[in-house]
């Protein structure tokens, strides 16, 4: 009788779990986008306008499509002092559902200034890839800035850039990192040493802000690429 009622139960559970991964996002990827004191109003509109158009590019549609069914949201970050701007998710669905995304993108309006708190900004993204709501296969942060992490005292506790990094670890989310070293010429190095994670991370540089448009959009057909190590990401 034991064994009678232990097999239903085990198939059950298997059935239940491949129905949850099967409704899991192939991918889920927060942009985190520098919104900092370094970055000029020009500058911060000149990235909303840049990724947009990169979610309306071919080369990236295809990557899209290619990847299945992909969430993606977007968090501008600053000083810790302020909050953080988040996105809500998007769903692109075989290439189709980018415009949306885009849309909000361009309409987003400036709200974060201050330090350089990537720490900050990577938590925010993380919060968001914590949404109880869905689960992804693979789960992606894309930071992108012009500088290194503040060291300075704060009024209030802020997540530091440590404890980003320890958080993406216990979640298996990778960090990869879009760096615009016009400014501090070493800062790829830093991105490397310091911010991104995981084992398919990387690092792209740009040495002026007019190359982040071709440097987004490569950088998005690469993060969308398949991966051929990848595992289930439950957010309780």
């Amino acid at each position: 009788m034991f064994r009678k009622l232990i097999w239903p139960a085990a198939a059950l559970f298997f059935t239940m779990a491949a129905s949850q991964s099967s409704a899991c996002a192939d991918i889920a990827l927060v942009l985190a986008v520098d919104g900092s004191g370094s970055i000029t109003d020009e500058e911060y509109a000149f990235q909303k306008s840049a990724i947009a158009d990169a979610f309306r590019d071919d080369g990236v549609l295809k990557a899209l499509k290619d990847a299945g069914s992909v969430r993606v949201s977007a968090v501008f970050w600053g000083d810790g002092e302020f909050s953080t701007q988040k996105l809500d998710w998007f769903s692109i669905t075989d290439g189709a559902g980018a415009e949306p995304f885009a849309l909000a993108i361009e309409a987003n309006h400036r709200t974060v200034f201050g330090n350089t708190d990537i720490g900050n900004g990577i938590w925010s993204a993380l919060d968001l890839l914590s949404d109880p709501s869905f689960c992804a296969i693979k789960t992606i942060i894309n930071v992108s800035g012009d500088g290194k992490e503040t060291v300075a005292p704060k009024r209030r506790k802020t997540p530091s850039l440590y404890d980003a990094r320890q958080r993406a670890t216990a979640m298996g989310t990778i960090v990869n990192g879009l760096v615009i070293s016009d400014e501090e010429p070493d800062l790829r190095g830093y991105y490397e040493k310091r911010v991104i994670l995981g084992d398919d991370a990387f690092v792209m540089e740009v040495r002026s802000l007019a190359d982040y448009a071709e440097a987004i959009r490569r950088k998005l057909m690469r993060e969308l690429s398949p991966s051929t190590e990848v595992q289930v990401a439950q957010h309780p």
